[in-house]
């Protein structure tokens, strides 16, 4: 072996001993997004720690005495395995608003672990007068100022009138690559009738520019809506879990990397949320509102038809009425109908199309004569000219000829005088004396009797009794969560069940780690955001649960979590994953159920 070999692999020997230590050594500080901030916008404050293991870390906040603490913390951590050595890094992020002018400190935090405590070095920002044009824009885009994932919720307008259609759009704005979102549930509007409507960036993210700064954007959420009320009305905000992949500043792994000036990424979930949007609702002027307006908004043409205007008695005819056009189409109720008293109708069937609803009236006259269907005139609010408009419909000529003589089924309104009595014939009531015969047996008095007037009072009373203990059981909403708890777990393992069949392991893994922080969450009364590997294993142990189902517990969501952080990496035989998850909540549910007895 040559000397230049032999100064090559001492090198590298040498190299991976310091990527070593500084993977296990311990770091702890603080960083902001800028030092220079406005009062009254926000900012990011993150606080990044990295070890070996952080299963036993504990956070303590600074003192934020000079901000107003907009949201937080929220958290995400990564974890690393660089030639064998494994090193887990945490970050706590916070959005803050500076509350007065000057140079303002952010405070040390601390972090303790394993004995060891170590305090991150305090920071100093400048913060200046805030400018209310700009902190009036920002909040009207719906952007927290500082933060490099957020959901921007936009509205085709911010003043509407009531029953006018609008668009809701809800778009997702990241810094980095934007890889999959998770935890979104869709967006109810109270006070709104609303329908989805396909997302306009399909399955692409696009870049887009505001306030100068360029964003990876997807909109995951499109409503059509209709408010149903007038004044303010809020749209609450909506929050989600992005994964972003996200550049780190990790070290070189080996030699080569080092050589060749390579960087590492790594993909996080990061929570979203947006703001709170106010839409101002006016109501319809009640100037000029027609007697027969039904509640349409917008721009609306009107037609009136019907299947023939000459019939005998007791045939049929259709009377269709549509409406098209631009607005509230779909929340159009059917028209009321003025028709002649010896005209029955029935409930009308509706046919519906992307911008059109037609109404089909079936319609019976039962007596002969002319008759004249008017007032069929519709009527709706222009949102072009803000004022009502009255579509006239032509008044209807119905020519109703006598009943066909051998029609079985027909039923003819005739007066009194003209009705011929039968023996086999039902016939007018009956006037004059009359005598009324007395039955062998009687009702009134009878166990029947009895029984019918009995049973609805026991049935009220079992249904209060029913009630007042459906009350008591419910009552305590500790007690209520602690039964439901294997039920949500079952639920989610269902899932985990079926990406197993699957062999999908990292949407596997992902599953079986909700289905125990959902069952812990529910059955420690914990709040999920609380659900931690040291807070859990501290309420377990304090419930007295058997220390080495603790222990599994525990390797089990370590498993799981690293899984997840690190899709691809974890392997196992996912039945028997899947069944000690099974055996696990059944013996802790035993447990607790033993010492709860």
């Amino acid at each position: 072996m040559n000397l230049l070999n032999k100064i090559k692999i001492i090198v590298a020997l040498v190299l991976s001993a310091i990527f070593c230590f500084e993977g296990n050594a311990q770091k702890f500080y603080a960083q902001v997004n800028a030092k220079t901030v406005q009062v009254g916008q926000m900012f990011e404050c993150a606080f990044i720690m990295t070890a070996g293991s952080l299963s036993q870390a504990e956070f303590t906040a600074p003192n934020f005495k000079d901000f107003e603490i907009a949201s937080g913390p929220s958290q995400s951590s990564m974890r690393q395995n660089v030639n064998g050595q494994v090193s887990e890094s945490l970050t706590l992020a916070y959005l803050l608003i500076a509350k007065k002018e000057g140079k303002l400190t952010i405070g040390p935090a601390t972090m303790s672990m394993g004995g060891n405590k170590l305090t991150s070095a305090p920071v100093t920002i400048e913060a200046t007068k805030g400018t209310p044009q700009a902190n009036q824009t920002a909040a009207a885009n719906g952007k927290p100022d500082g933060s490099e994932v957020f959901i921007k919720t936009s509205l085709s307008k911010s003043k509407c009138y009531l029953g006018e259609q609008i668009i809701i759009s809800q778009k997702v704005y990241s810094r980095h690559q934007i890889i999959q979102f998770q935890k979104f549930n869709p967006p109810t509007y109270e006070s709104f009738w609303s329908q989805s409507l396909p997302s306009t960036s399909g399955n692409q993210t696009a870049v887009e520019n505001l306030d100068g700064v360029n964003y990876y954007t997807f909109e995951i959420f499109r409503n059509i809506a209709s408010p149903n009320k007038s004044g303010k009305i809020s749209l609450l905000p909506i929050e989600g879990e992005v994964v972003i992949r996200k550049q780190t500043n990790a070290k070189p792994r080996n030699i080569f990397e080092q050589f060749f000036g390579a960087s590492g990424f790594e993909d996080m979930a990061v929570k979203a949320t947006s703001r709170m949007v106010t839409l101002d609702v006016m109501d319809l002027p009640a100037e000029g509102r027609p007697a027969n307006f039904n509640g349409a908004v917008g721009s609306f043409g009107y037609k009136v038809e019907t299947s023939r205007q000459s019939l005998k008695a007791n045939d049929a005819f259709n009377l269709k009425v549509t409406i098209t056009g631009k607005g509230n189409v779909k929340l159009i109720d059917a028209p009321k109908l003025d028709l002649p008293e010896s005209f029955e109708t029935y409930e009308p069937k509706m046919n519906e199309g992307a911008n059109s609803r037609t109404y089909d009236f079936l319609i019976i006259p039962r007596q002969e004569g002319d008759y004249e269907l008017k007032n069929l005139d519709f009527s709706y609010f222009d949102l072009d000219s803000k004022k009502y408009v009255t579509v006239p419909s032509p008044n209807i000529q119905i020519k109703v000829l006598p009943p066909d003589p051998n029609s079985t089924g027909a039923q003819v309104y005739s007066p009194q005088n003209n009705v011929k009595e039968t023996e086999n014939d039902i016939r007018y009531i009956k006037k004059g004396d009359f005598s009324m015969t007395r039955t062998s047996t009687e009702f009134f008095n009878s166990s029947t009797h009895i029984l019918l007037i009995t049973t609805p009072f026991l049935a009220l009373i079992l249904g209060l009794m029913f009630r007042s203990n459906y009350i008591k059981n419910n009552s305590d909403m500790v007690a209520v969560k602690e039964r439901k708890a294997v039920k949500v777990a079952k639920k989610q393992l269902v899932k985990a069940e079926k990406l197993m069949q699957a062999n999908s392991k990292d949407d596997f893994y992902t599953e079986i780690l909700m289905a125990i922080n959902n069952y812990l969450s529910h059955k420690l009364n914990v709040p999920l955001a609380d659900v931690s590997k040291e807070n859990i294993k501290n309420v377990l142990t304090t419930r007295k649960v058997n220390a080495e189902k603790i222990e599994k517990l525990m390797k089990t969501i370590e498993t799981s979590e690293y899984a997840k952080y690190a899709p691809g990496a974890v392997s196992g035989n996912l039945r028997e994953v899947y069944d000690d998850t099974i055996n696990l909540i059944t013996g802790i549910e035993e447990d607790l159920n033993i010492k709860k007895a």
